[in-house]
């Protein structure tokens, strides 16, 4: 999956949360933006994991600012959730 944010300094604070709280079978790298998708700071974050429910609690829990969370196929990317504020 492809999560993407608003800014550089949302995505820095996921990936530096996420290694603590994402638990087993959890991986995350930035990378630069795909540039099929949107995304204001140019970063993205590549995330590894199985069930996409656990990433939006995850999201949600860190307290962090994203766009979009897609899953990927190739270069090929659907949109699963997208940030609603509440």
């Amino acid at each position: 999956m492809v999560v993407t944010f608003d800014s550089i300094s949302s995505s820095l604070r996921f990936q530096a949360a996420s290694a603590s709280g994402g638990g087993p079978g959890f991986s995350c790298a930035l990378i630069p933006s795909p540039g099929k998708l949107s995304a204001s700071c140019g970063y993205a974050a590549e995330v590894e994991m199985e069930e996409p429910e656990k990433l939006l609690k995850l999201l949600r829990e860190l307290n962090v600012e994203w766009d979009a969370v897609y899953s990927s196929c190739g270069k090929n990317y659907q949109v699963i959730y997208r940030y609603e504020a509440d």
